[in-house]
């Protein structure tokens, strides 16, 4: 078996759960993102362990995902963020799922249905405040939910929107948003006595302490143990929940001269230990880490050397002493006092963090830590 793992911490996760409720304050509840297959880490373990730490809403991008939770025996509330297409209702409504709702005839397909299985199907109604995205524009919100009143077997029990710059601490357009959601909201509560939840304060805004008056905070990536963004110093107590190993299969000194890897990019200088690690982009580690790259080895960083290949990277070992074929090789966490982040990789690559733990965490085998 190819010797490459994904560690999953959710003892960590748990911890950066409660750090989140701290954050948020003693009555704001938490709906926990976990689409995208958790951010690829998992979204049934994430979800398994978030409940049992007592989160009040999760969620999913799509109702697939909503489905799949059910079937594992979730029974928290799941939001479907991107809301359903007309094929969906009829499961949306068997399983108990919240849709997020923004058409008018998805929510009168859905309020038959409903009728029709003789049960109340709670939504979320999705405004855009300035993401231009998915949603109801606020100004038109309060005649959105007029039209949905009236329709037996709905309930709407709450009101979201997405921010789109919250990752920059103090941008003026994130003040601007939160406005906007705001006052469109108490229009709603005025205009037609709406009483649910209402949310818009993500990662980006949890840290920054925005949208947090509304009672709900809907945190994705700090979950996770990572900042929407690079700078974020309030994100220093929130622990790493992914790390990912493996180990070396060869060893190879070489002489002055020698190439290595595809396109031969990169030639030795000198006599060099060159190691070869069975990872590869086919597992999720970039191929612009080619020449680019370190990863831990002996608790202490060594360079990618030459082309990252489908299945196999080379790195220079020159100067550890006793490296040995089946030594642990750290590409994402830490080894001794060293540690390489996820924000680290993608600043070398030119990408985010989410992307990072989403492709490695979704190529690779993963292995749970829960106590």
């Amino acid at each position: 078996m190819i010797p490459n793992e994904v560690t999953i911490d959710l003892d960590a996760l748990k911890h950066n759960f409660f750090e989140i409720k701290r954050l948020a304050g003693p009555h704001a509840r938490v709906l926990a993102v976990v689409k995208s297959d958790a951010y690829g880490h998992g979204m049934l373990p994430v979800a398994t362990a978030l409940e049992s730490a007592g989160v009040d809403l999760l969620g999913v991008f799509e109702a697939e995902e909503g489905l799949e939770l059910r079937k594992a025996g979730c029974e928290a509330t799941i939001l479907l963020m991107m809301g359903i297409t007309s094929d969906e209702v009829s499961a949306v409504v068997k399983h108990g799922l919240t849709p997020a709702l923004f058409q008018v005839d998805i929510a009168e397909e859905l309020s038959r249905v409903s009728v029709e299985q003789e049960k109340v199907t709670a939504v979320h109604v999705k405004v855009d405040s300035g993401m231009t995205r998915l949603g109801v524009w606020c100004e038109d919100l309060p005649n959105f939910l007029e039209q949905l009143l009236p329709l037996k077997g709905i309930q709407v029990e709450g009101i979201f929107s997405h921010l789109a710059i919250a990752d920059q601490p103090d941008h003026p357009f994130t003040d601007q948003q939160i406005k906007r959601f705001k006052e469109s909201v108490e229009a709603c509560r005025r205009r037609v006595g709406f009483e649910g939840d209402a949310h818009i304060a993500n990662s980006g805004a949890l840290l920054g302490s925005k949208g947090l008056d509304l009672g709900m905070a809907r945190p994705g990536i700090l979950l996770y143990g990572s900042p929407p963004a690079e700078g974020w110093a309030a994100a220093a107590p929130f622990k790493s929940v992914m790390s990912f190993k493996s180990r070396v299969i060869q060893i190879r000194t070489v002489p002055p001269g020698t190439s290595i890897s595809y396109g031969c990019t990169y030639k030795t200088e000198e006599r060099r230990s060159i190691a070869t690690i069975p990872v590869g982009y086919d597992d999720g580690y970039s191929r612009l880490l080619s020449n680019n790259g370190e990863v831990l080895i002996q608790g202490q960083r060594v360079p990618v050397v030459g082309r990252v290949c489908m299945n196999l990277t080379m790195v220079d070992v020159t100067g550890l002493e006793g490296v040995a074929v089946g030594d642990e090789v750290v590409l994402l966490g830490s080894q001794g006092k060293e540690r390489i982040t996820a924000e680290e990789i993608a600043a070398k690559i030119g990408t985010i963090n989410y992307e990072v733990y989403c492709t490695i965490g979704k190529s690779n085998r993963r292995v749970y830590i829960d106590s």
